[in-house]
């Protein structure tokens, strides 16, 4: 399978896992973050976003996205990580997912991250499917209108119904700032939008990742 395949992953705050990798020398940390990283580059994977997700949710401190160039390349890499011992290291949720398009570029500076997690609610989507065309078109319309005159993007979205079916789509959005974020949750609410959507999110902001 060639198709790209889009890999999320959060982060989970776990004191246990903590303790342990507190055990770990400098040396030993730095070269299990090295083996993570020469995997990525020997499957040819990309990390499109790694975010720092403390400030906004202690319980999931971190999040990102990786590009794998296939599914084969995702599974290799898995491989590898359970060689070296990396999940024994670090605690997180994972999702694969495919996109239809390539991310869109972010042409402001700081931007604010949010991951939206879409949850498979049959309630919400049997309310959803009986609203009318009209007034579920002109919901769109308007959050897509809340985007446009906040300056935000959405940046990635991705189909993960293949791989879970409790979670059939993810994405990445971007803000300027984080009064945008709240501009644009202001109007999804006045919408009516907790009744079109069950969302998990978690805003960040980026970091380095090694």
């Amino acid at each position: 399978m060639s198709t790209p395949i889009y890999q999320l992953f959060i982060g989970k705050n776990n004191v246990l896992t903590s303790l342990v990798g507190k055990n770990f020398t400098q040396t030993q940390t730095e070269e299990m973050i090295q083996k993570e990283k020469a995997s990525r580059e020997a499957v040819q994977a990309e990390v499109l976003l790694a975010c720092d997700s403390a400030w906004a949710d202690e319980e999931h401190p971190w999040w990102g996205v990786l590009r794998f160039p296939s599914l084969e390349a995702r599974i290799q890499h898995t491989r590898t990580l359970a060689e070296i011992g990396w999940l024994d290291w670090v605690e997180a949720f994972t999702l694969l997912g495919t996109s239809e398009s390539e991310p869109a570029l972010i042409k402001f500076p700081n931007p604010i991250y949010k991951l939206w997690l879409i949850h498979g609610n049959p309630a919400a989507a049997q309310w959803q499917n009986s609203q009318p065309k009209g007034i579920r078109a002109a919901v769109w319309d308007k959050h897509n209108a809340a985007y446009a005159d906040t300056g935000s993007i959405v940046v990635l979205q991705c189909n993960s119904y293949w791989c879970n079916e409790a979670y059939p789509y993810f994405g990445v959005s971007a803000y300027p700032n984080i009064e945008a974020n709240m501009k644009v949750m202001q109007v999804l609410d006045e919408l009516g939008w907790p009744g079109f959507m069950d969302c998990f999110t978690l805003l960040g902001i980026p970091q380095q990742l090694d």
